[in-house]
């Protein structure tokens, strides 16, 4: 497995405030295509804006991330379980998840090592969906 690298721990204050928010019809498109809505992952965190998104709809939601400082900006919820984790190895239960997400994090990830992760943790027909920003045009 790649070493980890934690570039987000500096900073984490302004991360929070200054990260943009993904549009609510990313959420939406999702919500049509999950079976389930007992349990989502938000792999990547951060300081848990998907992740508190998704607390809206599933029971209950695990936010992983490998920086402490920025899961400790992350919105308190009662049903978001934050943990501090790399994607590739998770203590989350075998075929216990029903939506995996990531927003802006995938390309930090060991591809191989993450998707044998996601086909342990994945419940049978759960959706996985990994989105970045547009791209920003200053004139």
């Amino acid at each position: 497995m790649k070493q980890t690298i934690d570039n987000f721990s500096k900073g984490a204050a302004d991360y929070a405030i200054f990260r943009p928010e993904s549009p609510q019809e990313v959420f939406d498109f999702l919500y049509r295509h999950v079976k389930n809505f007992d349990t989502a992952w938000d792999c990547g965190t951060g300081n848990g804006q998907v992740a508190a998104k998704l607390s809206e709809r599933f029971k209950q939601v695990y936010a992983t991330d490998i920086s402490s400082e920025q899961l400790g900006h992350a919105e308190k919820r009662d049903n978001i379980i934050y943990r501090k984790e790399r994607a590739e190895q998770t203590t989350l239960a075998d075929n216990s998840i029903d939506l995996i997400t990531i927003a802006q994090a995938i390309h930090w990830f060991d591809f191989d090592t993450f998707y044998k992760e996601v086909r342990r943790v994945a419940q049978p027909g759960a959706l996985i969906a990994a989105w970045t920003y547009n791209l920003h045009k200053l004139t």
